[in-house]
């Protein structure tokens, strides 16, 4: 049905009591409002029954249209806090031109009551829109204020369609260039010429080079556009010298950074909310949506298990939609020297295998240690207790946090989140795995920002911490009390359901109370029944599986990871020796093996029955020589302990009690007149000893007769000639004395230069 020519525009309008609509091919009156629903009435038939109907649905149907007011009602936005931020001269313009736009179209003014009758002048009855813009124009300009009507009428639209904003002078709102009054394609050329002398391996020279080239790039490219342009097209192609040095300067290209510059400008500007087409903040509506989990250093130092002094990284993930930190694992980081001179390579650190860990901690309740505070029990905490319990035992004797199973991580491009092992693991538990895109720091920004809570919360307030600026690094920080890696991995814990789980967080909001700020806890509480809560207890192969995975090839010795060998008594793997059968992976068999219990591995048996165990248990041949609890971290130092003592790669049973007695000393503490041990990185590489020569004197020399020395001749050619000509030895039959007086030494030449020269030799 097509409206009817008085009809207002769809759309265009708002409701109101009394008002006629046409809405499906009928005509209706509204008569009421209850909340979002509307009650239509057929005007002139009192028996039919009245229509309910929601009010976006009756506003957004294609024949919908109001018939009963000429003129749309305008809804002025409110934007009050943009108009504050004016100067107030345009404040006042605003005000000014709001009265005179009112007065034109017949509306509410400020502080005008709402009986008085409009001018006659602009009686919306007596005259027309157009003859009202005429009018109010005239008077302004006999006023002393030139405008034309078509002002007035662009200011009235304006005021319909924007509200107060929309009579806002936008000319003194304008923003200079970046790049002053350059043309954009002189710009285009400079990082056009800095890309071409990238790609051919030219080397970067000074600024004139780079601006007589974009000069000369410019009138060949634009000799037709020069030849035929104004004047203010040809300054804008053709800068003087001083505003090219100026656009390098604002464009950060110097001498020394310009192919760097063109570089960062190739990859151009991170994506952020204000570049189009980018995503916007990352949101997530239920529990486990998405989860971020990242590393980074805590400026922590800390006593390692050999007992020496180390740093230690931070591995967490938090989940979106309740800011609430589901896993952390603090581990080591060490360094060893590798084989080259003067190289360093990268040792103790977070693993893959850690980066599964914090997965592995979101899937079950976190335990109370012994000591902690009373608040850190889940019982008493804003979480659902009752309910959890009932659907889940393993929350007895919990922590206050939350048990979040990830749908979807992110992660960033690091080795330990990009490996295989992790992929698979995740996998495995049925997680996707999304990697954040490349300069985008919104898909990442809520665990980065975490990150910095945790150490103005955390690490600052613990002895020994270190600032991450060198400057503000305090000179007795070695010190200081210190934690053990255990001690703080504890203290974390209890400060992850004593602080950050209970603190109100600034992005949690209720929708029913926005002015209200919530604790991960409570939100976690609010959203919790939109998905609801399952266990995910991980049985004992689920958690074999998430372990790192070797290939490795069997034969009567057993078989090896990371120089140690694992076998079974009486034969135990003679069925599994040869090739697998796995093509893919060249006949290896699959094992299994946790880096922190190194004493035992996994071997997956994919050709037994599916009724039986595909697990094979195989320990490490010579794990009774080690009494204390070791990890892969104690075997690599005593490794190279034992290699620095000139001992072989292949000795097992001397590097597990090398082993053993770091466990040992690390275990029974420093005695009072015990250096501080050295630690691998401190030894020395492996080295042969060198052999000590035999004194050819031992026996004793006569004294020397200097009257038998024969002494050298003097050097009477130059040292140019010594090896072109050759000269028979005269035995010489001067005297000591007369042999010292002829040395030059004695009698220096009076020439600075020879003299040095001499000195020199």
């Amino acid at each position: 049905m097509t409206a009817p020519h008085d009809a207002v525009p769809d759309g265009a309008d708002t409701l109101a009591l009394g008002d006629t609509i046409t809405f499906s091919g009928a005509r209706w009156l509204v008569t009421a409002f209850h909340g979002p629903r509307v009650f239509l009435t057929a005007p002139g038939d009192t028996t039919a029954e009245p229509l309910i109907i929601l009010q976006p649905v009756l506003t957004s149907a294609k024949d919908f249209a109001v018939l009963s007011r000429e003129a749309p009602r305008t809804v002025v936005a409110h934007r009050g806090h943009e108009l504050r931020a004016l100067p107030a001269a345009l404040r006042r313009e605003v005000t000014r031109w709001e009265r005179i736009v009112k007065e034109v179209l017949h509306q509410q003014a400020p502080n005008v009551p709402a009986t008085t009758r409009p001018k006659p002048a602009f009686d919306p009855e007596l005259h027309p829109l157009k003859q009202r813009y005429r009018t109010k124009a005239d008077q302004l300009t006999d006023a002393g204020w030139p405008t034309s009507p078509a002002t007035v009428e662009r200011k009235c639209l304006a005021w319909r369609k924007e509200g107060l904003l929309g009579l806002v002078d936008r000319r003194g709102q304008r923003a200079a260039s970046a790049h002053g009054r350059v043309d954009q394609r002189v710009i285009d050329l400079v990082w056009e010429i800095l890309d071409d002398e990238r790609d051919q391996g030219l080397s970067p020279g000074t600024s004139s080079r780079l601006i007589g080239r974009v000069q000369q790039t410019v009138r060949a490219r634009y000799t037709r556009e020069l030849a035929d342009a104004d004047a203010a097209t040809k300054a804008a192609l053709l800068p003087s010298q001083a505003t090219y040095y100026r656009l390098l300067q604002r464009l950060g290209i110097t001498a020394h950074n310009a192919h760097a510059a063109a570089a960062r400008h190739a990859l151009g500007p991170p994506l952020s909310v204000a570049r189009p087409g980018s995503r916007r903040a990352t949101t997530a509506r239920w529990p486990g949506e998405l989860v971020q989990i990242d590393t980074t250093g805590l400026d922590v130092l800390v006593i390692g298990d050999d007992g020496q002094i180390i740093s230690v990284e931070l591995t967490i993930a938090i989940d979106v939609a309740t800011r609430s930190i589901v896993g952390a694992l603090i581990v080591p980081k060490r360094f060893r020297r590798g084989a080259g001179a003067g190289r360093w390579l990268g040792g103790r650190a977070t693993r893959s295998f850690d980066t599964v860990q914090v997965v592995a901690q979101s899937t079950a309740p976190l335990p109370v240690r012994p000591g902690w505070a009373p608040e850190t029990f889940m019982e008493d905490s804003d979480l659902p207790f009752e309910e959890l319990l009932a659907a889940d035992e393993r929350f007895a004797g919990a922590a206050a946090r939350p048990v979040i199973k990830p749908e979807t991580i992110v992660v960033d491009h690091g080795s330990p989140f990009v490996s295989a092992d992790f992929t698979r693991s995740c996998n495995c538990l049925g997680i996707e795995v999304r990697e954040a895109r490349l300069r985008t720091p919104v898909d990442k920004a809520i665990v980065e920002r975490a990150m910095l809570a945790v150490k103005t919360g955390f690490s600052q307030h613990l002895a020994s911490y270190t600032h991450h600026r060198l400057d503000l690094r305090g000179k007795q920080v070695r010190k200081q009390p210190l934690w053990t890696i255990a001690q703080l991995q504890e203290l974390f814990e209890q400060w992850v359901a004593l602080r950050w789980q209970q603190t109100p967080h600034g992005a949690l909001r209720n929708p029913f109370t926005p002015g209200l700020k919530l604790t991960p806890n409570q939100m976690y509480a609010a959203l919790i029944s939109l998905r609801g809560y399952r266990a995910t207890a991980l049985t004992e192969s689920e958690n074999r599986k998430l372990l790192p995975t070797v290939w490795v090839r069997i034969d009567r010795k057993g078989f090896q990871i990371n120089n140690r060998t694992y076998n079974l008594d009486k034969a135990g793997l003679d069925p599994f020796r040869g090739t697998s059968g796995l093509a893919a992976f060249q006949g290896r068999w699959e094992v299994h093996y946790s880096p922190n219990h190194p004493e035992v591995a996994w071997l997956f048996n994919h050709r037994v029955a599916q009724d039986s165990d595909p697990w094979v248990e195989v320990p490490f041949i010579h794990r009774r020589l080690l009494h204390d609890r070791w990890t892969e971290e104690s075997w690599e130092q005593g490794l190279q302990v034992h290699l620095a003592a000139g001992g072989h790669r292949r000795d097992e049973v001397a590097i597990a009690r090398a082993t053993q007695r770091l466990l040992s000393k690390a275990a029974d503490g420093p005695g009072p007149g015990d250096a501080p041990a050295a630690s691998a990185r401190a030894l020395p590489a492996p080295r042969r000893r060198p052999v000590t020569p035999k004194e050819p004197y031992a026996a004793g020399m006569p004294p020397l007769d200097p009257e038998s020395v024969r002494p050298f001749r003097r050097l009477d050619r130059p040292a140019a000639q010594l090896f072109t000509a050759t000269e028979t030895s005269k035995d010489s039959g001067q005297s000591v004395d007369a042999f010292l007086a002829s040395l030059p030494e004695l009698n220096p030449p009076t020439d600075g230069q020879n003299g040095q020269q001499g000195e020199d030799r």
